[in-house]
């Protein structure tokens, strides 16, 4: 059987691991496709102020490439921007990538048992370009297109979305609006109030947000770190598993654990609201949902800036826009220059703006649009063959590093992958079967869990259902991917 051909569709953590991996296990050098300048994904298009990540950065790494020099706790986005350019560069990721080019179409081509894909490279070809594969690899992320609301369309001033953010805009004395309450919203506001006449923050659910506790590393544990690697080693090993212990606040919303942690952060934030002489804040900025439920903030300034003389926080819906003037449900009108939309992404989607036919014309946009999307083993899906959804449905995080759950991924898909090439087997999709059972398994664990505490969250679609998040630890999720029956749950040709 001669060397299976690899699509990578996205040069995020996802797309390199997938790169590196396949090349240092199977000796397969994949041709990745990326939509940007450059690779990094969504560390390289979100440069919003305050741009950082909310996991440590010795743990939001890759295993395979230790990094000894992380300059802090949690790191900025320019530095991981950069640690993954150089992971890039070291593993030969740049010269088998095609940047500016954006696969538009992939579809399952049965006569040829390969997926035809439709590259749209402005730069080069005025007419779309088409290749074939023998696996694609959709390294899309969920944290992609950016979630804009229409009814912002009618406002006739300065919009600015957290994902494109325009670093040459002058926001001193501009009155400004943030429309949003989630991890970049709490991030932009600290550095935003500060330097604006005005801050309006429009919250629809007010967010948890504990101490961020954030600290640089001193010269001489950089220098352990990088010649007692072991010792490196270890400290991403604790972080990893403190993380996993405490899912217990996730995993069973009424545990006593769970409400230690909501009471510990209620202490905490009711602290920094009441020594900033504004206790009139509690109230709209104190969820009563369990933690969790909705993405934890971590910020040592986010609540602080809230209640700065120059911030007013607004709780009411918004109902209307009119020229540079937003009206909420409670009647108040504010009239601002700048809208910042820390709206989030389209994270139903999954799979961005490529359209995914499978067998017999099935379209996966729409499958998954339609209904809450299914999968077997969150990377196989029927009647897709030999394409693996990358950290799409079923495999997020709320409590630890999508870095680990990426990686043991992209490790079952090669071992896939090696069963295939062993047993000169062409494609494989899982069965109907396997992948009800799974998708049901997997929302029935759902229950009693902080995510189905009653707010309202990204992680919830519109059926209802749950189908972003992982249910469980990450320890058990890469257990769950190990020992695979291809006999029984999967179709062969």
């Amino acid at each position: 059987m001669r060397q299976p051909t690899v699509a990578i569709v996205g040069s995020g953590f996802s797309g390199i691991t997938a790169a590196v991996q396949l090349k240092k296990k199977l000796g397969i050098v994949a041709q990745i496709f990326e939509g940007t300048k450059d690779i990094g994904g969504t560390w390289n298009y979100n440069t919003y102020p305050g741009c950082a990540c909310d996991i440590p950065s010795h743990l939001y790494s890759f295993s395979f490439e230790l990094n000894p020099n992380w300059s802090k706790k949690y790191s900025p986005q320019k530095e991981i921007h950069e640690y993954m350019q150089g992971v890039a560069r070291k593993h030969g990721v740049y010269e088998h990538t095609q940047f500016e080019t954006k696969v538009i179409r992939a579809s399952w081509i049965e006569e040829r048992k390969q997926w035809e894909l439709e590259l749209h490279q402005p730069t080069v070809h005025k007419d779309n370009q088409i290749k074939y594969f023998d696996f694609v690899f959709g390294c899309i992320g969920g944290l992609r297109v950016p979630n804009v609301p229409k009814q912002f369309d009618a406002f006739e001033g300065k919009i600015i979305h957290s994902a494109y953010w325009d670093n040459a805009y002058d926001f001193n004395n501009k009155t400004v609006a943030v429309v949003g309450s989630g991890t970049s919203a709490i991030q932009i506001v600290p550095n935003l109030a500060p330097i604006v006449k005005h801050l309006y923050s429009f919250q629809r659910t007010p967010a948890w947000v504990g101490p961020r506790n954030q600290y640089e590393f001193p010269n001489f544990i950089k220098y352990i770190f990088a010649y007692v690697p072991f010792v490196m080693l270890l400290y991403r090993s604790f972080l990893f598993y403190i993380r996993d212990f405490n899912f217990g606040a996730w995993g069973n919303a009424n545990s006593k654990r769970a409400k230690f942690v909501k009471d510990s952060i209620r202490m905490h934030m009711t602290h920094v609201l009441k020594s900033h002489n504004r206790p009139d804040l509690i109230e709209k900025l104190i969820p009563d949902f369990p933690v969790g439920c909705k993405r934890i903030g971590i910020s040592d300034d986010y609540v602080q800036s809230l209640c700065a003389e120059n911030v007013t926080v607004n709780t009411s819906t918004i109902s209307k826009i009119q020229g540079r003037t937003i009206t909420t449900a409670d009647g108040a009108e504010t009239e601002v220059d700048v809208l910042c939309l820390a709206t989030g992404f389209d994270v139903d989607g999954f799979l961005g703006e490529l359209q995914v036919n499978g067998r017999n014309g099935v379209n996966l946009n729409k499958l998954w649009d339609d209904n809450t999307a299914k999968t077997y083993k969150t990377l196989t899906v029927h009647g897709f063959p030999n394409y693996f959804p990358l950290l799409g449905p079923g495999s997020a995080l709320g409590h630890n590093s999508v870095v680990t759950i990426i990686e043991s991924q992209i490790d079952f898909c090669i071992e896939m992958m090696s069963y295939m090439i062993k047993n000169q087997i062409t494609c494989l999709d899982p069965t109907e079967k396997a992948q009800e059972n799974f998708s049901s398994d997997l929302q029935g664990r759902f229950k009693n869990t902080v995510w189905r505490g009653g707010c309202k969250s990204w992680y919830i679609n519109k059926h209802g259902d749950i189908q972003t998040l992982w249910p469980s630890t990450v320890t058990s999720f890469i257990r769950m991917l190990q020992n695979t029956n291809y006999e029984e749950n999967y179709i062969k040709n």
